[in-house]
């Protein structure tokens, strides 16, 4: 559970809010810009996130290592959310050029 005040969000409802939200800001991101390095940031801060957090994961012991890792999985988890903003954007483009 997290605690906002008085308010009570369960983990998993609230991470799957963040993957929502994402979601559509990648996609705006995409549809909006027509530089590919413009679309790229997201998905590159969330890998060079899992990278550090996994990096972080090997040098430290205990509680610690398994907090890196729980956070290397969500950036990780992140960062396929992005890819899949990527895939539909695509599959949109790809669908709109078939039709003209």
């Amino acid at each position: 559970m997290i605690h906002i005040g008085p308010i009570d969000i369960r983990t998993d409802i609230f991470v799957l809010i963040l993957a929502v939200i994402l979601l559509f800001i990648q996609l705006l991101i995409c549809f909006k810009s027509n530089k590919k390095s413009l679309r790229l940031i997201p998905i590159i801060l969330f890998f060079t996130l899992t990278l550090a957090f996994l990096f972080l994961a090997f040098i430290f012991d205990g509680w610690d290592r398994v907090g890196y890792l729980l956070l290397a999985a969500c950036s990780g988890c992140m960062s396929l959310i992005c890819g899949i903003g990527w895939g539909i954007w695509r599959f949109v483009n790809l669908k709109c050029r078939g039709k003209k």
